[in-house]
């Protein structure tokens, strides 16, 4: 796809332009910029009398004058839902019990069909993938975004390659087996490649350009960020206003930029962002604290979906956007396992049911930037809750918290 002249983007709804070099890209699918940069969305009005367009319910696409999609008769309809948006009493009094949280706020992304935000993701690129009439795609994962996008291709008829390495092969098959039903296999052509997640990444990418198949895959697919971002103008919706702080635990940041776009296309300021890792496997909050070498040397976690030991790409992005990192729980493995029955307990509490580790790594590092002073009880704070609990914990622990 080639870049174009401005005057030639206005006469589109949206448009592409690399947040480097200021080139201009429309009516294709393009993962980066010729110079490497990366490509968000640019829309050229939002007519606010009619946003959000309530004629969708609480479909995500009742937020189309904002989504990259031309013609609503490609939009796929994935079941999707608003969802819930609490405000917490539990949690505010455990995490700050000298001064009470007034204003915690708890997104709860579960009950979405593939129980996770990968939903989002997965609704807005296969939507935006067939009216450009692609019939496959390829991408690499270790579970949730490939769950999401192996139901959206069955439900539309798209033929999805998923390449998975070998250390995640019985999470995959696992979490595959709680979901089959909803998946067309004639559609999903699983690939067991590599044994590390870098490694099935690489061979989905020589696929595809062997292939000329599109590449579905993290941060610069910024159709995810355009699906990820329904989660903030949802916020915005029940809030009325920017919170202070987004706070989510992070792989590649999909979600935090995400919500940051929402605000600042609707209200032209975005909150404190905050990306949390486990302590166990945390390059992005190694680099943030100033390790000359943000590399884990080993993945000492049981939250296996944001488990990446390498610094993604998407980190300079993240702290341009104002991103903090902290990490989740106070080490490895050993002391998730002491610290995750906690932790679950009080999202029950305050009336969250299914919580994953990701949420709980959330939680735990918004209670370590109460106590560091980085966040203040009186301001208004969103905690995500991305997800549902998975197959990531030892069985003697999964069946007493289960």
């Amino acid at each position: 796809m080639c870049c174009v002249l401005y005057e030639e983007a206005k006469m589109t709804k949206f448009y592409q332009q690399c947040i480097d070099c200021g080139a201009i890209y429309s009516n294709g699918y393009v993962r980066n910029c010729k110079c490497g940069g990366l490509l968000p969305f640019r829309y050229h009005s939002i007519d606010l009398t009619d946003f959000p367009d309530q004629s969708f319910g609480d479909s995500p696409w009742k937020y189309h004058q904002v989504l990259p999609l031309n013609d609503l008769d490609y939009a796929l309809d994935l079941g999707m839902k608003k969802t819930p948006f609490l405000k917490s009493k539990e949690i505010a009094k455990e995490i700050s019990p000298d001064n009470p949280m007034e204003n915690l706020y708890i997104k709860v992304e579960a009950v979405q069909p593939t129980r996770t935000f990968k939903d989002r993701e997965a609704f807005m690129t296969v939507s935006r993938m067939r009216e450009l009439g692609y019939s496959e795609l390829v991408t690499a994962t270790t579970g949730d975004s490939g769950l999401a996008h192996a139901r959206a291709c069955s439900i539309a008829g798209m033929k999805l390659y998923i390449y998975i390495p070998g250390n995640a092969r019985e999470r995959w098959e696992r979490m595959f087996d709680e979901l089959r039903s909803d998946i067309d296999e004639e559609y999903v052509k699983v690939i067991y490649s590599g044994i590390t997640f870098d490694e099935a990444i690489a061979n989905a990418i020589s696929f595809a350009k062997k292939s000329g198949t599109p590449l579905e895959y993290g941060f610069y697919n910024q159709l995810r960020i355009e699906g990820i971002k329904t989660i903030g103008f949802e916020v915005l919706e029940d809030l009325g206003r920017v919170p202070d702080w987004y706070v989510q635990a992070v792989g590649s940041g999909v979600g935090l930029y995400g919500f940051h776009k929402a605000c600042m296309e609707r209200y032209g300021t975005a909150p404190g962002l905050a990306g949390i890792q486990p302590k166990g496997c945390a390059p992005m909050v190694r680099a943030f604290k100033g390790y000359s070498d943000p590399t884990e040397k080993a993945v000492d976690t049981h939250v296996l979906g944001i488990g990446n030991p390498r610094l993604y790409l998407s980190y300079p992005h993240l702290i341009r956007a104002g991103t903090v990192f902290e990490y989740g729980f106070s080490g490895g493995k050993e002391s998730e396992l002491k610290e995750i029955p906690g932790l679950l307990e009080l999202y029950h509490k305050d009336g969250v049911p299914d919580v994953g580790l990701e949420s709980c790594t959330a939680l735990s590092g918004l209670e370590h930037l109460l106590k560091s002073g980085v966040i203040q009880p009186d301001e208004t704070v969103v905690l995500m809750c991305s997800g549902g609990m998975r197959c990531d914990l030892p069985e003697s622990l999964a069946e007493s918290i289960t």
